[in-house]
């Protein structure tokens, strides 16, 4: 009884912030699809007469998909530090008599599943809109689900990581430059993992701390095959155990930032 408490409890945790989303979600649509379409007609249709391959196109694709839950990772910052600032639900409902971890497990699921929804996007509209110059062939459903999964529970993880640094929300810009730019730029979402470490080895042993590398480097090899790529199984499992360390971390900065420890 006790479990099935707990459980209703954080359902309606989860369709509470839910219900909200939803209210926003044409818009979240247009503002992705707007970012995807720039991006891809850029480095179709213009970098090539740089000197860049034409299948750069396909590439980056395969990147804005990995990249695309940071911007929802953004937003659900910007949420959470205006709710510490203002009517602090997240303390009321931590009093609820539930153990404190569902309360942030339903904030988890609600921002992994935001990201799912939106990311899933990214492909289809892409193929629907480049059609001969977005190559799928390679495409493993499979894997690229279990990517999805775990890039989405990375960004979950990162946006309470994320919360628990940023003092209030004038300074949520200057922790967005200092934490996720660097870690997104340099993490081999515009070039591969392989390209780097030849050009430098050390400076490949280094982007393998970076759990970005992984995202990316996995995305990448379920659209594009694993040719090129690290091993997508392996981007999978490391994907999965950063989110549970930027999860524990964040969580418990945030207990204490809440006087809850």
């Amino acid at each position: 009884m006790q479990i099935s408490h707990f459980i209703h409890t954080m359902y309606y945790l989860v369709n509470t912030q839910y219900r909200i989303f939803l209210q926003t979600i044409k818009d979240k649509y247009i503002d992705l699809f707007i970012w995807v379409i720039a991006m891809a007609a850029v480095t179709i249709y213009l970098l090539p007469s740089f000197g860049l391959a034409t299948s750069y196109g396909t590439f980056m694709i395969a990147s804005m998909a990995a990249s695309a839950g940071l911007f929802e990772q953004f937003s659900g910052t910007v949420n959470l530090i205006s709710d510490f600032e203002g009517d602090n639900i997240t303390s009321f409902y931590l009093t609820l008599p539930i153990p404190s971890w569902m309360v942030f497990l339903s904030y988890g699921i609600f921002y992994a599943f935001n990201t799912m929804v939106l990311t899933a996007f990214v492909l289809p509209i892409s193929k629907l809109i480049f059609w001969n110059h977005f190559n799928v062939s390679q495409l493993n459903v499979l894997k690229y689900g279990l990517m999805l999964m775990a890039t989405s529970s990375f960004y979950a993880s990162f946006t309470l990581w994320m919360a628990s640094f940023v003092a209030n929300l004038q300074r949520i810009g200057s922790v967005w430059m200092r934490f996720t730019f660097p870690i997104w730029t340099f993490g081999a979402f515009q070039y591969s993992y392989a390209v780097l470490s030849d050009l430098n080895p050390w400076l490949g042993y280094a982007s393998l701390l970076n759990p970005m590398t992984y995202v990316m480097e996995g995305t990448r090899a379920a659209v594009l095959g694993q040719e090129g790529s690290l091993n997508v199984w392996m981007c999978i499992v490391l994907t999965f155990i950063f989110s549970l360390l930027f999860a524990s971390h964040g969580i418990y900065r945030i207990k204490r930032r809440l006087d809850y420890v």
